[in-house]
């Protein structure tokens, strides 16, 4: 009796506060997770079914004691999405599932407290922390071994995919001492789950993955540097457009730990900013961005010619170099630029690499200089 009172009274304070419900159950049965906020009367959240992991959102109204619920992001035509009608009840949430086929299945949800969800793979780190919805959505993954491959004529990778998404990912097998290996494969994993949180909580308008691609597009290892790029095109359901990125990663192979671009390449005087800090902010803006356009226009002045209207890409504009991804590879610093949407295709050239006699001039220490 207790749990129904302590449960009543959250979905009560929910109702009042616009608070998130987290919940898990069964939809006829299959599995699903669901979150739910209500703001105002007006819903929206998203679940999955636990089987697949693909977001499917949702939009309605709370009536009442009751949720109206339906997917009518996917489409046009509301009556081929589906619908959910759902009522509180001393255990939890309960209703009916009508899909647009005009199915129905019972629905059968209770409320998960907050932080009483575990973390899908201990020891990882994230840029951002993930919600307990997220981690649900990450929890019991399962991956497939693939081919291994030998990089540098010594390093061993071996590629994993995991099997609902078909994203592949690789994890370093040998070439280091196994401490190291350890934490460079706990800084990939981390970056992996990321991005698959990212794959699942993107569908597309007929609740499809609207994520076209997720693979990894460049990978560089030497005795001192492991380092890789991953490229990443979608279209989510609602999005106004079609977007892609290029992310990149790199990591000291002498202790496993992760590299910032001011650890490679620091411009600054004195210590360095946290990354996201508005002194970094800073520093990106009075100092990095216009060094770098100073340096690529010495070594690629053709590239970096300004360009006197809007139909070219400006490579001379110190602001599309503050943010751009980077990452090392066998001809140095890739930097990559990062434009406003009307321009977007200029992102990331493929010439815009700093040599390595430039990075050891500028920091001896780490590149043997």
């Amino acid at each position: 009796m207790q749990y129904v009172a302590i449960l009543a009274a959250t979905l009560t304070m929910a109702s009042l506060h616009a608070e998130t419900l987290l919940l898990r159950g069964t939809v006829g049965k299959y599995p699903v997770v669901m979150k739910l906020a209500n703001a105002d009367g007006q819903v929206s959240g998203s679940y999955f079914y636990e089987k697949y992991k693909q977001d499917i959102p949702l939009r309605g109204q709370l009536n009442g004691q009751g949720y109206v619920l339906s997917s009518s992001i996917y489409g046009n035509d509301d009556k081929d999405v589906d619908h959910l009608e759902l009522t509180r009840a001393e255990d939890g949430i309960k209703g009916a599932f009508t899909s647009g086929s005009g199915k129905q299945l019972p629905v059968d949800l209770h409320v998960i407290p907050s932080g009483a969800v575990p973390e899908p793979k201990p020891g990882l780190h994230f840029s951002r922390g993930l919600d307990d919805y997220e981690k649900l959505q990450l929890a019991n993954l399962t991956f497939a071994p693939g081919k291994t491959e030998t990089v540098g004529g010594k390093y061993v990778i071996q590629w994993y995919t995991e099997s609902r998404s078909k994203v592949s990912m690789f994890r370093v097998v040998s070439g280091y001492p196994a401490p190291v290996i350890a934490s460079i494969n706990n800084v990939i994993d981390s970056d992996f789950y990321e991005n698959l949180s990212g794959y699942f909580g993107c569908s597309d308008e007929t609740g499809k993955p609207g994520t076209d691609t997720l693979q990894v597009s460049d990978r560089y290892l030497d005795d001192r540097f492991v380092s890789y790029a991953v490229s990443n095109s979608w279209f989510c359901a609602g999005a106004a457009h079609p977007d892609f990125a290029l992310g990149g990663t790199t990591i000291d192979a002498k202790t496993g730990k992760r590299l910032t671009q001011e650890d490679v390449y620091w411009l600054g005087i004195g210590s360095k900013p946290a990354p996201n800090s508005d002194a970094w902010m800073k520093y990106r803006d009075a100092v990095f961005g216009p060094a770098v356009v100073k340096l690529l226009k010495r070594l690629y002045p053709k590239e970096m010619m300004p360009v006197g209207d809007d139909n070219g890409c400006n490579y001379a504009d110190p602001d599309v170099w503050k943010f751009g991804s980077w990452r090392l590879a066998e001809k140095g610093m890739y930097v990559g630029a990062y434009f406003a949407r009307a321009e977007k295709a200029c992102d990331n050239p493929e010439w815009s690499f700093i040599p390595y006699g430039e990075l050891k001039k500028n920091n001896p220490a780490l590149f043997g200089g």
